[in-house]
């Protein structure tokens, strides 16, 4: 997969100007359509001069605005493509070395998942999921919902006040009433991005909450309401986005939130151990008797 415009941008974000890092806010936040217009359209929008947008186009790498335009009209037609389009022709005889195919693949969005996360963005990431005084709500989509459940889960054993967003839309609602300015909002979104999981950002942003974002290289549009995004990356040659890269991620992130709350999440845990024994053994208990009535 070719970098995205996003990716470039983000990449440079410590070494630009003041006047460019506003043209980077306003690109990154409507991403990508906000870079689809012209050059004074984008400087009035801005607020900086349009030489500037010049300079700015050429420290990304473009030609001019027109070849990063035409990257950025790429990006749509991918960002939109289905697994339908990428199934490919009926193969009974596919041969076992695309095991080793997909394994190299795999590896190397990994690789790069974890190579462009932004030092920064990251140390912010991991100080809010640390913070014992907020309330920590993960919520996915269809399918990336497994992601904020096995957030939740883990982060559950090392801290308190963890609650996942489930798919139920009454159970969303009633998860935002509490949601104010001590809520950590940390939301996954990939591409065909799912418009409950947008809105949902969208009002807990409005009622105060603090929102991570996890996305593709693509950016979700949750992007324009988020304090914090790392991407993962999530192409293959699959019919489906893989998720390992953003698994991945998200047990590096576990291993640093358990290092920085250090005694906290030590108590916690051996108190879980505690409850876990004896549940367990009240469970053998139970069915020793059943056996014992047998």
């Amino acid at each position: 997969m070719d970098t995205t415009v996003a990716e470039i941008i983000r990449a440079q974000l410590d070494s630009l100007t003041k006047s460019e890092r506003k043209i980077a806010k306003l690109l990154l936040e409507d991403y990508p359509v906000s870079g689809l217009a012209g050059i004074p359209s984008i400087a009035e929008a801005a607020g900086v001069s349009a030489p500037t947008i010049v300079r700015f186009v050429a420290k990304l790498g473009f030609k001019n605005i027109a070849e990063m335009r035409e990257r950025l009209q790429d990006e749509i037609s991918t960002r939109l493509a289905s697994p339908l389009e990428r199934i490919g022709p009926a193969d009974s005889h596919a041969p076992i070395t695309l095991l080793g195919s997909s394994e190299a693949e795999l590896l190397d969005a990994v690789t790069r998942s974890f190579v462009s996360v932004n030092p920064n963005e990251l140390e912010q990431f991991i100080r809010l999921l640390c913070d014992l005084d907020r309330e920590i709500i993960p919520i996915g989509g269809r399918i990336s919902h497994v992601l904020a459940q096995h957030l939740s889960w883990s982060l559950q054993v090392l801290r308190p006040h963890v609650r996942v967003a489930r798919p139920s839309v009454g159970e969303r609602i009633n998860l935002l009433l509490d949601v104010d300015d001590h809520s950590v909002v940390v939301a996954f979104d990939y591409r065909r991005y799912q418009p409950d999981t947008i809105r949902f950002v969208e009002v807990a942003k409005a009622e105060g909450a603090t929102v991570l974002l996890v996305t593709d290289p693509y950016l979700s549009p949750a992007a324009k309401n988020a304090d914090v995004v790392l991407t993962s990356a999530i192409g293959s040659s699959g019919v489906f986005d893989a998720l390992t890269p953003s698994f991945a991620l998200i047990e590096a992130l576990l291993t640093l939130v358990a290092k920085r709350l250090g005694g906290p999440a030590t108590d916690r845990l051996v108190k879980y151990e505690k409850l876990t024994a004896k549940i367990l053994e009240d469970d053998q208990r139970v069915i020793g008797s059943y056996r014992g009535q047998g």
